[in-house]
């Protein structure tokens, strides 16, 4: 149970994909910085920046990743040496990283990435031909932990009628939260 405190700036943090602050986390050391998304979200919340890649150990730059489907099981290899696979890595860090998430109260992921993608990741065959879209691998493990937790892809927070309705459903997901 939270301490039931009135919701302010500094009492609700929600976690945001780390390249869509002004930080050079990506594969290619671009970021997807979105200041408007940024400082819109920066009057309400605390942001929590984090990108699981970097923070699983892999290097700025590296090599690009994708999602692959082998026998029904999705693997992150490398999308131009298919010998590179970070699937365990990724997938043993983002369970043990959202264990310590239990102080969001909502997330911004970046869409189409192999670990933050909300059903927009395109997911391959071992021909490199597309199959399917799904979710990144670091959401998978998060909404697996957290199934309620209002999650958004910074892309589909461009409008202001979507921002507010994220905020509300952050703030009433909060609220639910104190109510256990």
């Amino acid at each position: 149970m939270r301490n039931n405190k009135v919701m302010k700036k500094d009492n609700i943090c929600i976690g945001i994909s780390q390249c869509l602050t002004n930080s050079i986390v990506r594969y290619d050391e671009k970021n997807k910085y979105n200041k408007d998304l940024i400082v819109y979200l920066s009057q309400y919340f605390k942001l929590n920046p984090i990108c699981p890649e970097v923070e699983c150990g892999l290097s700025v730059p590296r090599p690009a990743v994708e999602l692959v489907n082998e026998n029904n099981r999705i693997k992150v290899i490398g999308r131009d040496d298919k010998t590179l696979d970070v699937t365990d890595k990724l997938i043993n860090y983002s369970k043990e990283k959202v264990k310590a998430l239990s102080g969001l109260s909502g997330y911004v992921f970046k869409s189409r990435s192999p670990s933050c993608g909300i059903g927009s990741t395109p997911i391959f065959n071992l021909n490199g031909e597309q199959q399917d879209y799904g979710n990144g691998v670091f959401v998978t493990a998060l909404l697996s932990q957290y199934p309620k937790m209002p999650v958004a892809e910074g892309e589909s927070l461009e409008s202001e009628t979507a921002r507010n309705e994220f905020v509300q459903m952050v703030f009433a997901y909060e609220q639910s939260e104190q109510d256990v």
